[in-house]
């Protein structure tokens, strides 16, 4: 028999992502509390996160994870941060390459 964790309040950056909203559906099915923190860019789309706003154990911030000030205030009340914000097209890499250091 395998033992569920308690409820752990995670806060998910670049959870509307492909990979982060997979993880956000599983750690909800699991049973705890789920703020995504996404700047909804070109990477984030709503569409992947279809179903959960109507789960009292999910939220959302709009935000980037280079906003501190944003991001410490969402940090607040979490017990664990679980990170998929990337930028992950080369391209985009050459033509602003600060936004990947």
């Amino acid at each position: 028999m395998q033992e569920k964790w308690a409820e752990v309040r995670l806060l998910v950056t670049g959870g509307a992502g492909f990979i982060g909203a997979n993880f956000v559906y599983q750690a909800v099915a699991d049973g705890h509390a789920v703020t995504v923190y996404d700047a909804l860019t070109y990477a984030g789309n709503l569409d992947n996160l279809n179903g959960l706003d109507s789960d009292s154990d999910y939220r959302l911030i709009e935000g980037d994870v280079c906003n501190g000030d944003l991001l410490t205030n969402a940090m607040r009340g979490h017990d664990a941060v679980v990170h998929f914000a990337a930028e992950s097209h080369v391209d985009r890499s050459i033509v602003d390459p600060s936004r990947f250091v």
